[in-house]
């Protein structure tokens, strides 16, 4: 668990926003969930991811990876690759999605899923990208 730039807290919803965009965690399982900042905070120097949120049941259950973006969905996907890799040694044994929520991203369903596949392969992770807000359930 990672114990700087965070809040661990236990409530029904956990969420994050920036410019009209946000992230939100049901917390339905009352886990503990580990907020932690990320931009300039927990990683201050390269490229990096604005937060990650870690779930715990009394062990590290799941990671997620959270860019909050205008358009460049390229640029989120390259931060949210450089903040896995920088937290590999902590979360490697851990299931990890990482989520782009973005104020527009391609039009073409095809191209989305083109990305989204490419990622796959590349990190072994699932990414997720969607408009304005995306609400996950633990």
């Amino acid at each position: 668990m990672i114990d700087s730039c965070n809040d661990t807290t236990q409530n029904k919803i956990v969420s994050v926003s920036e410019n009209r965009r946000a992230f939100r965690v049901n917390n339905k399982s009352l886990f503990t969930i580990n907020s932690v900042t990320v931009d300039d905070c927990y990683i201050t120097a390269g490229l990096k991811c604005d937060f990650l949120f870690e779930v715990i049941d009394e062990e590290l259950k799941e990671v997620f990876y959270v860019e909050l973006k205008g358009s460049d969905i390229s640029h989120a996907i390259q931060q949210l690759e450089a903040t896995v890799k920088h937290c590999f040694s902590i979360h490697k044994t851990v299931p990890r999605k990482c989520y782009i929520v973005a104020s527009r991203v391609p039009k073409a369903l095809t191209s989305t899923q083109k990305i989204k596949k490419e990622f796959k392969r590349k990190n072994n992770l699932m990414l997720y990208i969607d408009t304005k807000i995306k609400e996950v359930t633990v």
